[in-house]
């Protein structure tokens, strides 16, 4: 089955304060995946670069098969609610 949605080496920094370091993930087809972590953990932070409302410092962003990393979300057709 192949992978929805892939975030490899996602990083977002403010300023000096690294937010996200690094982070793999992937959400394979057809599948349901949950993110956990404790406060300050980063994960709204993370879950904001995945639907474009940050633009990640580096790493790359890719939903179905394409590569959305700091477009907005009217354009990648990735949502927040």
């Amino acid at each position: 089955m192949a992978d929805l949605l892939t975030a490899e080496a996602v990083r977002k920094e403010f300023g000096g304060l690294v937010a996200v370091n690094d982070v793999d993930f992937m959400i394979p087809e057809r599948s349901i995946v949950s993110l956990i972590g404790p406060n300050g953990a980063g994960k709204t932070t993370f879950f904001n670069m995945l639907t474009g409302v940050y633009k990640p410092t580096a790493g790359k962003i890719v939903f179905a098969d394409g590569n959305i990393t700091g477009e907005p979300s009217r354009t990648s057709g990735c949502f927040r609610t």
